[in-house]
């Protein structure tokens, strides 16, 4: 025998054989659905005769032919069926969500142990009220701030505040010179003319009791010292009594104790306030401050509001009691 026809005999018991277990595998898959019964397939493979063989064989093919095609659209339809619940399902995710009433989480800063420096120069549009004298003669002053505009020789205001962590520290310089010629020389004088120096220097520390980043919102507690510097210079014009001049500067220290506060009441803008109070060198002073802030950038901020400063002076033939009050504008530099 050739190697061909070897080859074409080996094709055909391979068919052959195969085609066998394919009705076998078949049979046994339609007797598990209850299509056909067991006992038609066991007859069919036990019988001895050839004829019966074949024809039971035939039966099975064409059984198994005739309910594929449903068998696999059953499973087509559970598959697409399947696909159509998947997709309708709402998909979960493994993300844990926050329980209802509870506060997101709010780490410190990881820079929150650097140092943070602002300076903020300011305007204060400030009037003056109040007595100042040297020696046994005094007078009165009454300057609103358009007086004072007026007769400004010079001014230089800024706060520089540097934090790290919960520690604070704010330092508020102010340096003005100012010329009263409206001052009240009282009956014995025709006139009067009133020069101020003031200078003051407010260093304080403080730590920051309260905290909340996420409302941009803190509470300060600070203490320091109020260092002051008035040089005071009267000229009286000629009445009753002839004209006289007299100056006279005084240099003392306060204590002071403060509270600073700061909330944002939207993305950008904010309010702010400051109050302290002391004494020591003087009898009493006290200072309040309230405004409200915008940030241009984050670095950047634009601040205003109103100021009262308070301060009664009176040692050593030198009175210096005034309260100083008005509008503040100023600039907040962040760095």
């Amino acid at each position: 025998m050739s190697f061909i026809s070897k080859l074409q005999t080996a094709l055909v018991v391979a068919f052959i054989l195969t085609t066998a277990s394919a009705i076998r595998v078949s049979a046994q898959t339609k007797t598990a659905t209850g299509n056909y019964p067991t006992g038609t397939i066991l007859r069919a493979d036990s019988t001895n005769d050839p004829k019966k063989v074949e024809a039971a064989k035939s039966s099975t093919a064409s059984a198994a032919n005739t309910a594929l095609p449903d068998q696999t659209a059953e499973i087509n339809v559970e598959k697409d069926s399947n696909v159509i619940r998947e997709a309708s399902a709402p998909r979960t995710t493994s993300e844990p969500r926050p329980e209802a009433g509870t506060a997101p989480r709010n780490p410190q800063a990881p820079d929150d142990d650097k140092w943070h420096f602002q300076v903020s120069p300011y305007f204060w549009l400030a009037s003056l009220h109040g007595t100042a004298g040297v020696g046994n003669r005094t007078t009165q002053v009454e300057e609103s701030f358009s007086d004072i505009f007026h007769t400004l020789n010079f001014a230089l205001m800024g706060v520089l505040e540097a934090r790290k962590g919960r520690i604070v520290v704010l330092t508020d310089l102010e340096y003005v010179s100012i010329e009263d010629d409206r001052a009240t020389p009282g009956p014995l004088f025709s006139n009067a003319t009133a020069k101020f120096k003031t200078f003051i220097f407010d260093p304080e520390v403080g730590y920051r009791v309260w905290n909340n980043p996420e409302k941009g919102a803190f509470l300060d507690v600070l203490g320091g010292v109020r260092v002051w510097h008035i040089s005071t210079k009267l000229n009286f014009g000629a009445g009753i009594l002839p004209a006289q001049q007299l100056e006279g500067s005084r240099n003392w220290v306060d204590g002071i104790a403060a509270v600073r506060g700061k909330a944002a009441i939207s993305e950008k803008a904010f309010v702010t306030a400051k109050a302290d109070l002391g004494g020591g060198g003087s009898k009493f002073t006290y200072q309040i401050f309230g405004g409200a802030g915008y940030n241009v950038t984050p670095k950047i901020a634009l601040i205003g509001g109103y100021r009262i400063l308070d301060v009664n002076y009176a040692k050593n033939n030198f009175i210096y009691n005034m309260n100083q009050r008005g509008p503040i504008l100023g600039l907040g530099f962040k760095f």
